[in-house]
Formats: structure tokens, sequence, C-alpha cells
């Protein structure tokens, strides 16, 4: 159960979430490392998590689960726990026996995580036994992305959409929904948003409709009533909300095999104030995420990497309130693998299995081991070693984080990190010149080239908006990267992008001009018939026969011969040599460019090439 309380009686903020399984709540403060500096906060407090955690107990039963530790308690505890990653169980406590130390951490596996971990595995198979052969086989193809998507038919669609609504009209009384719908009811009754929760149900509208409840409420309490009815984007996060996305813990790392995008967290990457501002900054991009119609079709695939360095240092605060926060979001996951090192780090993952849907339980898989080990059984489902940005070493390769204006300005369909599609055109450079995207664009090029070239100025922007209706009518948009230190994906306004399309008719233009004026230099030729022989001369770098090579001989035999001369009588020696190869039957060809023909070139021509060959060959020997 969520409590949010705005302020203590000392004027910080705070946000209390209490658990009534325990009777026990975690109060969050503002830590003194983190807000004044000028109060002489030492510089190991600012290392620490920038969280202050205190336990409230009414009273604890005494069977109840041994208290957690602050942060700043933990240095003063000596010995065994004082090194331990994070929270740690306190050492009176008679469960902190000492098992056997696991690889790459310096934390004792306790006996209540190995209850944990027992409890994990237990619940796992509870789930999956509850399932019949053909449901294991389904979610199993869900996993690995091929499985079949469901036909959205328009009279599917509106039979769904009633369903949903009778679902809400029976359960919404008392609830945020109801709120909502009394402040601005086009904006919950949008046919878009409600879509939006059917595509994350797989269309299961009594599903949706407890999932478009929940969100409501926890979107109450993150942003106020004020913000319910409105789309959030990055101007509703304060600085802290900010910071928060800017730690990089939440990331984007392209797509799976089957073309899903692949959301990854990374636990040891946390750094917030307040733990209300991890929470908004997640909903607002799990949201933009939810949001896109690509995430909507195929899904999303969800990764935990906390694999040794990268591992939760806060001990899982606020680890149920983050899962919570995920599932009132209408995005569908079709896979969710957890990568964590050791007992510890999966004994953590009790406090999130327990909450999770029963399907959602069986698409989830947990790997245990180093990096190495974790990022090899990514692969298997889909999921390159590239795109989990985490060297052997341990560290991280930090890509883009987050991006968009988050203003919703007319030139931008959206205020959430871009993940490019194969309809997309991006302008990066050469490396991503092979897009699907870009091949279009430049085939329209070479289709319209002639009549952009013959229109006037005026009509020259008829051309090109229409080029770019024709590949947003795909589905594709232009993008380009921002040129900042933390550098993303935005899309590029329409005068850049006219800008640049007519840049590449003029280039088209000259491309075109280059190849007549080569044709024209070899027209005098007469074309052959089949491939060279081994005779002939072919001239140019890619085409070596034993004729050329006879002739570079004769060349370098006859070299002093033909400085000595003067310009008048040099072409003697030419002469000789080129009736020397013709005498042996060679011939003097030219590749005709742009396709496998050769032309036999004219007297003069080949003349002309032998001279160029003799004085090539004396600026070379005088180097």
């Amino acid at each position: 159960m969520l409590n949010f309380a705005e302020r203590t009686g000392s004027g910080a903020v705070m946000l209390v979430w209490s658990y009534p399984t325990n009777n026990a709540s975690i109060r969050l403060q503002k830590p003194t490392a983190y807000y004044s500096r000028r109060r002489g906060t030492t510089d190991a407090d600012a290392n620490m998590r920038r969280i202050a955690v205190s336990i409230r107990t009414h009273p604890p039963p005494s069977s109840q689960a041994p208290r957690l530790m602050s942060v700043f308690d933990q240095q003063r505890v000596s010995n065994n726990t004082a090194s331990c990653f994070g929270f740690c169980f306190s050492p009176e406590d008679p469960n902190h026996d000492v098992f056997t130390q696991q690889k790459n951490s310096q934390h004792k596996v306790t006996r209540d995580e190995e209850r944990k971990k027992k409890e994990v595995d237990d619940h796992f198979t509870a789930a999956f036994n509850k399932l019949t052969f053909e449901e294991r086989q389904r979610q199993q193809e869900v996993l690995h992305g091929v499985d079949e998507q469901i036909a959205e038919e328009a009279t599917f669609i509106h039979s769904t959409l009633q369903e949903l609504d009778n679902h809400l009209k029976r359960i919404k009384q008392g609830s945020a929904y109801e709120m909502a719908e009394r402040l601005d009811p086009e904006y919950v009754s949008a046919r878009a948003f409600r879509v939006m929760f059917l595509r994350g149900n797989k269309y299961d509208a009594r599903i949706s409709a407890s999932q478009m409840l929940r969100f409501f409420e926890v979107k109450q309490k993150l942003f106020g009533v004020e913000k319910m009815v409105k789309d959030i984007t990055l101007e509703d996060l304060d600085e802290d909300d900010r910071a928060s996305l800017r730690s990089g813990w939440l990331q984007l790392h392209g797509k799976d095999r089957s073309g899903r995008l692949i959301f990854v967290q990374y636990p040891g990457l946390r750094l917030f104030k307040n733990l209300i501002n991890e929470l908004r900054g997640k909903f607002y991009f799990i949201m933009r995420l939810a949001q896109s119609e690509e995430a909507q079709l195929k899904g999303i695939v969800g990764v935990i990497y906390a694999v040794e360095e990268l591992r939760d240092s806060t001990g899982g605060i606020g680890f149920v309130e983050n899962t919570q926060v995920s599932l009132a979001i209408p995005v569908y996951v079709a896979g969710f693998h957890t990568c964590c090192s050791d007992v510890r780090e999966y004994a953590l993952f009790s406090l999130v299995v327990k909450v999770l849907p029963a399907k959602l339980i069986s698409r989830n898989r947990i790997h245990c081991g180093s990096h190495l080990e974790c990022q090899y059984r990514l692969c298997s489902f889909g999921i390159s070693r590239l795109q989990i940005n985490a060297l052997n070493r341990g560290l991280l390769m930090q890509s883009y984080l987050f991006g968009g204006d988050g203003a919703n300005l007319p030139n931008s369909t959206s205020s959430m990190a871009i993940q490019p599609n194969a309809n997309d055109v991006l302008y990066t450079g050469n490396k991503t010149s092979n897009n699907p995207g870009n091949h279009y664009l430049r085939n329209l090029v070479i289709e319209l080239w002639q009549v952009y070239d013959s229109a006037s100025n005026e009509k020259k922007r008829v051309v090109v908006d229409e080029m770019v209706e024709k590949i947003n009518s795909t589905g594709g948009r232009f993008l380009r990267t921002t040129s900042d230190e933390e550098p993303y994906w935005v899309e590029s306004p329409i005068e850049e992008v006219r800008i640049k399309v007519a840049q590449m008719f003029r280039n088209q233009k000259r491309a075109i001009k280059r190849v007549s004026s080569r044709q024209m230099n070899v027209i005098d030729g007469t074309p052959i018939a089949g491939s060279p022989l081994p005779s002939d001369v072919v001239f140019g770098k890619s085409h070596n026969t034993r004729g050329k090579e006879y002739m570079h001989h004769q060349i370098r035999e006859r070299s002093e011969e033909y400085n000595a001369l003067d310009r008048g009588t040099k072409a003697t020696v030419v002469v000789a040599v080129m009736e020397t190869i013709k005498g042996k039957g060679g011939r003097f060809l030219q590749p005709i460019p742009y396709s496998d023909g050769f032309l036999e070139v004219s007297d003069e021509k080949a003349r002309e090439r032998i001279s160029k060959y003799f004085r090539n060959y004396r600026r070379i020997r005088h180097k």
C-alpha cells in the first residue's frame, strides 16, 4: 500500500511505503550528503547511496525478518558486515550465519537469503505447473518472438472496446479513474488511449479495465490531480526527476532478433534524492515507450542487469514499488530476463516475484553468473551481447539514455528516446546509410531527379514535400543524433529535411555528369565480344593480364631511351611498344563504366595511355 506524505516536520520531503504484511513502513527522506555539502558533509557520506532509511515497527512480531540498517549505520559496523554492498542484515540477528562466500562478492550468504531463494524457485515452479502443455508452448513462443500477432480487425476492436467500457462501469466507483473521467472525459475515453491498454494486455478487456484503474491511481500519487488527464512530458519532471533518469539506470538498447525493443534496467546505477523522483522518471520513461505503436504491436523485452559491479547497492530499496509502477503502465512485456551474480541478488527478487502476474512469471527467466555467462544466455533469446553495454571487467559503456524535448513541438512526434526502425532515414554518416529507409529515399531521388532538375524553385519544394510524405506514409521518420555528450536520436525539423533532400538531388546530378563524361572518354572505342584475352592490355587498376605485364616490362626496358629523346621523337618509342604488343595478338581495351563490357580503344587513345605510363614510371624512379 502506498502512502505519500508531502513533508516532515523539519521540512524535508518524505515518502512512506507501508507493507501490511509485516506491519512495517520504510521512511525515505533527503540525505544530508546530497543536499547540503555546506553543512560539513564528508566525502564518505556523499559516496554512499543518497538515501536515509529508518524502519518503524508497530510493534514487530518476534518472527519478523531481521531489521535493516541505514547506510550511515553501516559505517559503524565492523568485521564481515562493514563491506557488504548496500544494506546488510543486522549482525545481532541469529539469522546472520556465515555461509560460503560467493564469487566476486564480499557478502556472506545468510540462512534467510537461502530461504528467500528457495521461495523464488518454488513460486516459479508452482506457476509453471498451473499451465497446460499448450500454454507452456505458447509462452515459450512469445518469449522467443515467434508467436502470431492478433489480427486487429475493425469489428474485433469495436467489440473489445465495448467490453472494456462495460467492465469499467462496474468497477470504477470511487476510484481515481472516476475522478479522471470527471476532469476530462475525452482524454479517458479516447480510442487510441484505450486501445493502448488493450494491446498491452493482448485484448483481455477485464485485465485492461483493472490496469486502467491502477494507472490513474499511480499517476495521481506521483504527479497530483492536476496532471492526471494529460500526457507526462519532460516538462512535468523537475530537476531531481531528470537527474534520476540521467543516471542511466533505465536505457533502451535497440531490438532483439524479432524486432522488439529491449528495455534494460541497471540497478547498480540507481541514483536519486528521493524514491519518488526515481518513480516519476520511470513512469515517464515507460509511458513514452508504451505510446509507441511499434511497442504496442510487438511488445518489449525487459532486462534487469544486476551482475557483479552493476548489482543494486541499495539492497532492494524501492524494488517492489518500481515493479508496481511498471505493472500500472500498459506495455506488453513479451519476455523478462533477470541477470544476477549470486544468491543474495537472486533472493532479492522474491520481493518482486510475488507481485508479478502468473502469465508474466511464465515468461520470466533468471540467469545467475558472471558478465560473460549472463550475456551468452541472453544471446540464446535473441539479445546480442552488444546490446548489453557491460564489458567483462564490469565497466559500463553508456550510450544514449533518454531523449526528446518533452514539449510536444509540431515538428516532433515523440518526447521519448527514439529507437530507429527499418523505414527511418538516418543522418549519421556512412555507417547507417545502409538502413532500408535510406535506400528507399535514394531510390526516390534517382527516380525523380529529372523532374526536380527541370522544375522551378517553388515546384522543387513541392517535389521534396511529396517525397517526405512517401517516407512518412511507410512509418518512416527523418532522424539525426544530437551533438551532446549523451547523444540520442531526435527527429529532424522539416526545414532541415528539405535542405538535406535538396542536397541529395544536387549530388545525384553531379554523379550523372561524372558518368556521362567517363563514357564520352571511351566513346571512340569498339565493343568487343566476350572477355579479354591473356595477351590483351586492359587499362585500369583492377585488371591485370599477361599482356599488361609485358607492356610494363617494355616500358621499364625502354624508359631511358624514352627520357633521352626530345618531345617530337618520343612518339617513336611509344609506337614501337604498341606495335610489339599487337604483334603478339594483344589489343588495348577499356572497361565500360557501370557494366561488365569492354571497348577496344583507338590507336590514338592507346598511344596517350602508354605515354602516361612512361611519365609515371619516370616520376616513381626519381622519388
